[in-house]
C-alpha cells in the first residue's frame, strides 16, 4: 500500500469515527416532511413522479416549489427500501459520503499540489482532515434532509477529481449531471473548471470538447427541470430595493466568511437584518473581504492549488448572495459544504510555501486546528440529537426568528413540555402572524380544560387562516362542551 493511499485511508477512518456520535441521532426538522411523510420515497412507482415533479409536488398542500432534486428522492428510496425508517443507517449513508468527500479533498489537493511540485503526502492529509472535521460541516453531517448536499457535492467532487487526473469531459460530465440531479449549485463545477484552464493558460478552443460535454450535460438537467417546473421559479421573500439588494451582499459575504474562519455560535438558523447603508459597517467588511480575495484570486493564477481551493470557495456561494430571494434566516450552514472544501485546500496551499523552520511549528497549529474543530463537530453533532435540542439551541441563538420560536414550541408540545411550548407559541405568534401557533395554543389549552383560552386562540387562528377547518372543527367542540355544560 502506497503513502498516498495509506493517508486516504486515515483521513476516512479519522473522519468516520469522529462523525460516528451522530449516529444515535433521529430524525429532525425537514426529515418529517421530505422523507418521513414522503409517500413517494415508500415506494417504487413513483420514480415517474419524482423525475417530472418539484421537490415539494407530493404534498397537496405545498403546491409547486422553485427546486428540483429527484436524486435525493432516489436516494431516499433505496435507504428506505434497505432500512425502513431507522434513522441509524441514515445516518450511517451520511457519514459515509461525508468520509468519501474528503478521500476527494485529499486527492484532489494531492493532484494540484503535484502540479506545483509538491509531493509530500502531508499537506493533502491535512486537506482532506481539515474539510473532513471543520465544525462547519456538523449541519450537513447530522441533518438526513442535507443529504442533497452531501450527494450534490460528492459527485461535484468526484467530477473534478476525474478532470484534473484526465483533463477530459468525457467521465466528468455524467458526474455533473447527477450532481445537477441532486442539487442546482452543482452548476459551480464546470465553471471552477474553467477557471482551472483558464490558470493552466488554456483557451477555450483546446478544450472545446470537454465543454460541450458539460455544456450537453447542462442542457439535459435544463430540460428535465422546465418539465418538471417549468422554469426557475425565484420566490421574492425579502422586500428590498435593487440597492439594498446589492450592498446587502456584502453583509452576507462577511458573515459566511466569519462561519467558515471561526465556526462557533452556529445554528439551524440564522436572523437576517438588512444593511440600509452603504456605510453599515458590516457592508463595508464584505466589501473589503471580496476586494481581498479578488486580489488573492488574480496572484494565484500560477498556483493551482491556492487558485482552484479560492475557486472552490467562492463560486458555490454566488446563488446564495441572491438577497431579494432569502427568507428571514438568510444564512446557513449547509452553504459552505462545498466551500469548505475550498478552504480546506487553500490551508494545504498556504502550508506548502512556508520554510521548513516555519513548516516545523505549523504542525502544530495543525493540529491544534483540527483538535478545536473536530470538538466543535462533536458538540453541534449533540445539538442536533432530536428536534428538541436542535430548536432549543436556535431560539436562543435566534430570539427574534418565529420560525425557531414555532419549531422549539413544536418540538416541546411534542416531549410533553407544554410550559416551554406555550411560552414559545406565543413568541412565535408576537413575531408574525401564524394559525399554526394559535390553533396549537388552543389545542393545550382545550387539554387543560381551559375553555375560554382555547376559544380565543382559535378564532385567532380564523383571524389569520379564514379556510382553517381544524380551527373551525374546534370551535364548533367548544360550542357543544358550552351547550352540555349548560
Amino acid at each position: 500500500m502506497t503513502k498516498k493511499a495509506l493517508a486516504a485511508a486515515a483521513v476516512a477512518v479519522i473522519v468516520i469515527a469522529l462523525w460516528s456520535v451522530a449516529l444515535s441521532n433521529g430524525f429532525v426538522y425537514d426529515d418529517h416532511k421530505y422523507l418521513i411523510g414522503n409517500p413517494w420515497v415508500k415506494d417504487a412507482a413513483f420514480t415517474g413522479d419524482i423525475f417530472s415533479s418539484s421537490t415539494a409536488a407530493f404534498s397537496p398542500t405545498d403546491g409547486a416549489s422553485n427546486t428540483y432534486r429527484p436524486m435525493l428522492y432516489m436516494l431516499y428510496m433505496a435507504e428506505y427500501l434497505a432500512f425502513g425508517l431507522t434513522p441509524f443507517y441514515f445516518h450511517l449513508v451520511n457519514i459515509l459520503a461525508h468520509a468519501v468527500n474528503a478521500v476527494f479533498v485529499f486527492f484532489i489537493a494531492a493532484s494540484l499540489l503535484e502540479k506545483e511540485g509538491r509531493a509530500s503526502v502531508l499537506l493533502p492529509l491535512f486537506a482532506g482532515l481539515a474539510f473532513g472535521l471543520h465544525t462547519i460541516n456538523a449541519e450537513v453531517v447530522n441533518w438526513v434532509s442535507a443529504s442533497t448536499e452531501l450527494f450534490f457535492t460528492l459527485f461535484a467532487l468526484a467530477g473534478l477529481n476525474l478532470y484534473l487526473r484526465r483533463a477530459s469531459g468525457v467521465l466528468s460530465a455524467p458526474f455533473f449531471l447527477v450532481a445537477l440531479l441532486f442539487k442546482e449549485t452543482a452548476a459551480a463545477l464546470p465553471v471552477i473548471i474553467f477557471l482551472y484552464d483558464y490558470s493552466k493558460g488554456r483557451v477555450l478552443r483546446d478544450r472545446w470538447k470537454a465543454y460541450g460535454l458539460f455544456i450537453a450535460a447542462g442542457v439535459v438537467y435544463a430540460l428535465m427541470r422546465f418539465n418538471a417546473i417549468g422554469g426557475l421559479m425565484h420566490h421574492k421573500q425579502a422586500d428590498l430595493s435593487t440597492v439594498e439588494a446589492v450592498i446587502n451582499i456584502f453583509p452576507l459575504v462577511a458573515a459566511y466568511f466569519a462561519k467558515l474562519a471561526l465556526p462557533v455560535g452556529l445554528s439551524a438558523i440564522y436572523e437576517f437584518h438588512p444593511a440600509a447603508s452603504a456605510f453599515d459597517l458590516r457592508v463595508i467588511a464584505g466589501a473589503a473581504i471580496v476586494l481581498a480575495f479578488l486580489a488573492a484570486l488574480f496572484f494565484s493564477r500560477k498556483r493551482p492549488a491556492m487558485f482552484v481551493g479560492l475557486s472552490m470557495m467562492a463560486v458555490p456561494l454566488l446563488p446564495v448572495l441572491y438577497v431579494p430571494a432569502l427568507s428571514s434566516s438568510a444564512m446557513a450552514d449547509r452553504y459552505l459544504y462545498l466551500p469548505s472544501a475550498g478552504l480546506a485546500i487553500v490551508l494545504a496551499s498556504l502550508a506548502s510555501m512556508l520554510d521548513k523552520k516555519a513548516a516545523k511549528a505549523s504542525i502544530v497549529l495543525a493540529v491544534a486546528l483540527l483538535v478545536a474543530w473536530a470538538a466543535g463537530s462533536m458538540s453541534r453533532s449533540q445539538v442536533w440529537k432530536s428536534d428538541y435540542s436542535l430548536w432549543a439551541d436556535a431560539a436562543g441563538k435566534a430570539p427574534n426568528s418565529p420560525n425557531a420560536h414555532y419549531n422549539y414550541a413544536w418540538a416541546s408540545h411534542n416531549a410533553g413540555d407544554l410550559q416551554e411550548a406555550v411560552e414559545h407559541y406565543r413568541r412565535a405568534a408576537s413575531l408574525a402572524p401564524s394559525a399554526d401557533a394559535h390553533y396549537n395554543l388552543g389545542v393545550i389549552f382545550m387539554g387543560q380544560s381551559m375553555i375560554d383560552e382555547a376559544d380565543a386562540e382559535f378564532r385567532a387562528a380564523l383571524g389569520i387562516d379564514p379556510g382553517f377547518d381544524g380551527a373551525r372543527a374546534r370551535l364548533m367542540e367548544i360550542k357543544r362542551l358550552r351547550g352540555a355544560g349548560a
